[in-house]
């Protein structure tokens, strides 16, 4: 896929699209990404695979491999160590580049022929994977079914992996979108598909005979719609009115359009980077969207634009920290958070949530911070929520389709903690001691775990330390600040957006302040360490306690040591961090006040303190993720009236309460993508038994 050329630092108005960043001359390239997502993502894609294999493929994440670049970029010098392990099969550009690709193509060894956007159709799409499947798997008999371009964009998140998966199990294929096709049809059957999927997998690896499967297929169907969780991806658009006031003037402002979740006029063609900024940035989101669906064989959705009192709200939630908060001030915003994003929460929307195994957030807005309908904790109690941010769009393209390749760090794992706060300030005092206590706990339970703690106190000694240790994960212990709409790390005690690393770890947590706001739309250093090679990045979005942020890098760093030790619990780094912060929630709670504090760990219940008693004991079983904070205040209260002090614990509950403070972080990234399980084990995990 190539293109004129991209405009690498943030383009001025003119050059690009309003409110989003989406560099114009990238826009050139979206007809061709789209039809890219319909070629096949692996040779897979051309033969017939066992249903069993299909299921477990939603952990792999196959994605599409497409290289965006600009054609002065496309030539030897620049690609050759690249496609040295790829094998070069196509290339797509606009019709004014194809003389000049055609040559470069040539020379690069590409296996069909240049192909302008003028003949991109369904007769060259079917063409091609004809020829793909003769080129390399000639042998191999091809599965049947139509290959067909798509032609309504807003539901291609839901249509497109599901006629992937229709061509697989022998369905019909053939595009069915109609321009008055409403998101649940679609999403209903998807939907279907997808528990269709399940129940065969199961009955495969049950090891079924052909009679048993017919029997048991309709109640295994039902049992399954109760149980199935798949991969859901969600684009959020909206912009921060903060940040729209100091990138744009009033009249682009004023151009901007709020964007509904479903619009039938937003039909693929060849011209659709033609079209006002609003189609084209909606096309973009929906094409990352749409991506990310494809490569997990999941479910993806577009929602409407956030609203800008949503945005609004946020800040002002965000500011409250900076001050001596209230457990009721923040519940009340918090309240009128969720009543302004109230527009988001369609029924395949609600449906989608409550069938995800977990969720990808195209946004810069903090989804998991909402709490939907019918639940009692936000989003991200639910489930684990990892996010894609939005601004530039031009950068979350790039990647996008960047597709690094997924980490496994099951056999051993080296966490790097660079303490940027120097031992005379309080927090620098309590940050160690905290990290002290991780490598007395966890390291000591695992063969494969090592904690190194460093003093890095100016930006050169961060630098050598890393490149020294070559850490798995980095965690950076520093002080956060704002400098104008800028979210920075101190560090030598002057701030910094750009560490400079010559490696970047995979995984990178930062155990700061305020480094990841987002009702304002800050440049959040967060955002640019994933723009820096970081696969996935930790940061809070407000200001954080650092006795109680201590605690939570203990019980990582615990779990993290026991995922690494006796492998099965958890899948990925982000599982195991989801399970942490909702598992916190009862620190949460007794944080809120030295009463609270002073009850949980200093009484006793059968002989044992009552945190102990809830942790090991009364819990179990009992805390619903949705209802977090609920659950567990029940929990806790029949432990209180087993002593005779119900009321006064409920009333501790209240007054002063207590304020979750762990739901304030953000997993930014690929955290979805460091395995601690490696992935061949879980194909095994999934194969048939004999």
């Amino acid at each position: 896929m190539v293109y004129s050329p991209v405009l690498f630092e943030r383009p001025a108005a003119e050059e690009s699209t309003v409110p989003h960043g989406l560099a114009k001359t990238v826009a050139t390239a979206l007809p061709g990404l789209w039809y890219c997502l319909h070629l096949p993502a692996s040779l897979c894609d051309f033969v017939d695979v066992d249903i069993w294999m299909l299921k477990a493929a939603q952990n792999l994440r196959l994605e599409h491999n497409i290289l965006l670049l600009p054609i002065d970029c496309f030539e030897e010098d620049v690609l050759g160590r690249y496609l040295q392990h790829h094998h070069p099969v196509v290339t797509i550009c606009p019709d004014g580049l194809l003389a000049e690709a055609r040559q470069r193509a040539s020379a690069l060894g590409f296996a069909l022929p240049t192909t302008p956007y003028s003949q991109l159709s369904d007769a060259t799409l079917t063409a091609q994977w004809k020829a793909i499947h003769e080129h390399f798997i000639p042998d191999l008999p091809r599965l049947t079914g139509d290959v067909s371009l798509t032609h309504r964009l807003d539901l291609a998140p839901l249509t497109l992996p599901h006629r992937r998966l229709a061509r697989q199990m022998g369905w019909p294929t053939a595009e069915s979108v109609a321009q008055d096709t409403s998101a649940r049809e679609e999403f209903s059957q998807a939907l279907r598909g997808q528990n269709h999927l399940s129940t065969l997998a199961r009955l495969e690896r049950d090891g079924a005979s052909y009679e048993e499967a017919s029997r048991r297929f309709r109640q295994t169907f039902k049992e399954e719609a109760a149980r199935l969780r798949v991969p859901v991806a969600l684009g959020l658009p909206g912009t921060a009115p903060a940040y729209a006031s100091i990138a744009y003037d009033s009249e682009l402002r004023r151009q901007t359009k709020p964007q509904p979740a479903v619009s039938p006029d937003d039909t693929w063609s060849v011209t659709l980077h033609e079209r006002p900024d609003h189609m084209v940035e909606r096309a973009a989101i929906e094409f990352a969207v749409t991506h990310q669906s494809v490569a997990s064989s999941g479910l993806g959705l577009m929602l409407p634009t956030m609203p800008p009192d949503a945005f609004i709200t946020l800040a002002e939630l965000e500011r409250h920290f900076h001050n001596p908060h209230s457990s009721a001030a923040i519940r009340r915003l918090l309240t009128r958070l969720n009543e302004a994003a109230n527009p988001l929460w369609s029924e395949e929307l609600k449906a989608a949530i409550q069938r995800a195994s977990h969720l990808t957030v195209f946004s810069d807005f903090p989804l998991g911070l909402l709490t939907m309908p019918g639940d009692s904790a936000p989003l991200c109690a639910r489930l684990p929520v990892t996010y894609r941010p939005l601004q530039p769009l031009t950068r979350m393209m790039q990647q996008q389709l960047s597709a690094p390749p997924a980490i496994s760090l099951d056999r051993s794992i080296k966490v790097l903690v660079a303490e940027c706060i120097p031992v005379s300030d309080p927090v620098g005092r309590m940050s160690r001691q905290g990290w002290d206590i991780a490598c007395e706990t966890a390291a000591p339970n695992s063969a494969t775990l090592t904690i190194i703690q460093t003093e890095t106190l100016t930006l050169e000694a961060l630098q050598r330390s890393v490149g020294e240790h070559r850490p798995d994960i980095l965690v950076i212990s520093a002080h956060g600040t704002m400098v104008g709409n800028m979210a920075a790390l101190v560090i030598g005690d002057e701030p910094h957006l750009d560490l400079g690393l010559d490696r970047m770890p995979p995984v990178v947590i930062l155990s700061a302040c305020h480094v990841a706001p987002r009702g304002s739309g800050a440049v959040a250093i967060t955002d640019l360490l994933l723009r820096e090679g970081a696969l996935a990045v930790l940061g809070t979005q407000v200001p954080v306690d650092v006795r109680r942020n201590a605690m939570l890098m203990v019980r990582f760093m615990v779990y993290l040591a026991k995922e690494n030790t006796k492998p099965g619990q958890f899948s990925t780094i982000l599982d195991v961090w989801h399970h942490v912060q909702t598992s916190n929630a009862v620190n949460d709670i007794f944080d809120g006040s030295p009463s609270l504090r002073a009850w949980a760990t200093r009484t006793t219940i059968n002989d044992r303190p009552v945190l102990v008693e809830f942790m090991t004991s009364r819990a179990t079983g009992r805390i619903r993720p949705p209802h977090v904070y609920e659950d567990t205040e029940r929990v806790l209260g029949e432990i209180a009236d087993e002593q005779g002090q119900g009321d006064r614990v409920r009333n501790w509950f209240r007054r002063p309460g207590y304020v979750p403070e762990s739901l304030f972080y953000v997993f930014a990234g690929r955290p979805d993508r460091i395995h601690l399980t490696p992935p061949r084990l879980l194909i095994e995990q999934a194969r048939p038994r004999r």
